[in-house]
């Protein structure tokens, strides 16, 4: 008999986190391999945030949200089960990665990644709940920690060489912590460093409220003249950047030295 294993929160952004934590929680004891385990987190973070944001109007905790992981022997299957009003996300328009992101819509990037990182996508609209249910096939790989802890409120911000300023966030970049990003580095565009370099190796998670930080920071420099290099990212997290082409948007670098000597190469 398939083992399941259950969980209901409260439609508020901040238990998503926890959610997160549950899914991969049971991906160990599933066997999924670690790029599986990041790609159910990161799925079910875009549902859970979209469940939120626009099925209960943000941050209702009237509303509610259940996960049932189910251990097959071929897969990991995950149902997110909400009544808010119907809506199947995946009939959604895909947005086109390739596109110039002044081209791009704003809307249906968590869907996006659902599709991209889950081998199955279905929903179906029955007792009056929405039921999303995505699915990871299994590999025989052990699965490593992928979890940090939430994003430090203190983001170190240093001076660099030739101008540049690096900011140093860490944890989990998504919805409940990207607006703390968003502030510090805000605050750096309004003070006038417009040239910027993230160094994104302490960054063990990012959703798509991340991206839109970074994003919304690249073009607040680049209309003041300046720039967004990122450095060090993770496979995992630079992945997330190649699916969506952010890759092709941003200068992005193994380390910083490497930021700063492209800087050197682009004035020779």
């Amino acid at each position: 008999m398939d083992e399941e294993y259950r969980m209901v929160i409260p439609g508020i952004l901040s238990k998503v986190p926890e959610v997160c934590d549950f899914v991969v929680s049971v991906a160990r004891k599933v066997g999924l391999d670690d790029r599986a385990a990041y790609h159910c987190q990161m799925a079910v973070d875009e549902a859970c945030t979209n469940i939120i944001e626009h099925g209960y109007g943000r941050n209702n905790p009237g509303g509610w949200i259940e996960i049932i992981c189910c251990d097959k022997p071929d897969r990991y299957v995950i149902r997110i089960v909400d009544d808010s009003p119907p809506f199947n996300p995946l009939l959604h328009a895909e947005p086109d990665p390739n596109a110039a992101l002044s081209e791009r819509g704003r809307g249906g990037w968590g869907i996006y990644f659902i599709k991209k990182m889950m081998d199955e996508a279905t929903y179906a609209y029955e007792n009056n709940r929405n039921h999303l249910t995505i699915a990871k096939l299994k590999t025989p790989k052990n699965l490593a920690a992928t979890r940090g802890a939430g994003l430090e409120t203190g983001t170190p911000v240093r001076p660099l060489d030739k101008g540049y300023w690096e900011i140093i966030p860490n944890g989990r970049l998504e919805s409940n912590t990207a607006p703390g990003l968003q502030s510090v580095l805000n605050g750096q565009i309004e003070s006038g460093r417009v040239r910027l370099v993230v160094n994104m190796s302490d960054v063990t998670y990012i959703s798509t409220s991340g991206l839109k930080v970074l994003v919304n920071t690249w073009r607040r420099a680049r209309e003041r003249g300046g720039d967004v290099k990122l450095a060090g990212l993770t496979p995992h997290v630079l992945e997330v950047f190649e699916t969506v082409g952010f890759d092709q948007l941003f200068g992005i670098y193994h380390t910083v030295d490497d930021a700063l000597q492209s800087i050197t190469d682009e004035a020779a």
